[in-house]
C-alpha cells in the first residue's frame, strides 16, 4: 500500500534514510523529513507487511512546471521487490495531477542500480555535475518528459 506519510512514520523513515545512505550522499535528518513535509513536498511511503519499507520524497512548486524527486530509498529487506518502481509510478501520477511536465532527479554516477531502474522508467541523462556529493563523487541529473 502507498499512502502520503504522518510524523508518526519518522523513527521508520530514519532507519530506512541511515541504513540506505551515508554522509557523503547527503543523508537526511529527522528535522530535514519534517521541514519538507511540512513544505511544498509530498512524501508517499510504501508500507509492506505492516512495515514501511519504503519512500519517495518529490518537490513540487506551484509555479514551476517540474517536479523533482529528491530521495527515495526501500528497506534493504525489501529490495528487489519492486516497491521502488511502485514508488515513482505514484509520483508520476501525482507529477502529472500537478500539471507538471518534467521529473528532474540527481543520482550518484557510481549507483548503477539506481540509474537502471530510473532508465528502465524512462529518465534520460542530461549532464553531470563534477563534484556534487561531499566525498566528491560526481552526480547526474536526469529527466522524465511526461506526456500530460
Amino acid at each position: 500500500m502507498i499512502r502520503t506519510t504522518t510524523l508518526g512514520d519518522l523513527t521508520a523513515l530514519m532507519q530506512i534514510e541511515t541504513n540506505s545512505f551515508d554522509r557523503s550522499s547527503f543523508a537526511m535528518s529527522r528535522q530535514n523529513f519534517i521541514y519538507h513535509i511540512n513544505k511544498e513536498a509530498v512524501l508517499y511511503v510504501y508500507e509492506a507487511d505492516d512495515t514501511l519499507a519504503g519512500y519517495i520524497l518529490v518537490f513540487v512548486r506551484k509555479n514551476s512546471p517540474k517536479a523533482r524527486i529528491y530521495s527515495v530509498a526501500v528497506k534493504e529487506s525489501y529490495r528487489g521487490q519492486g516497491i521502488a518502481t511502485a514508488l515513482f509510478e505514484k509520483a508520476i501520477s501525482y507529477a502529472k495531477e500537478t500539471a507538471k511536465d518534467t521529473i528532474t532527479l540527481e543520482v550518484r554516477a557510481d549507483n548503477e542500480n539506481a540509474i537502471k531502474l530510473y532508465k528502465k522508467l524512462g529518465f534520460k541523462t542530461q549532464k553531470r555535475l563534477k563534484g556534487y556529493y561531499p566525498d566528491k563523487m560526481d552526480a547526474l541529473t536526469m529527466e522524465l518528459f511526461l506526456n500530460l
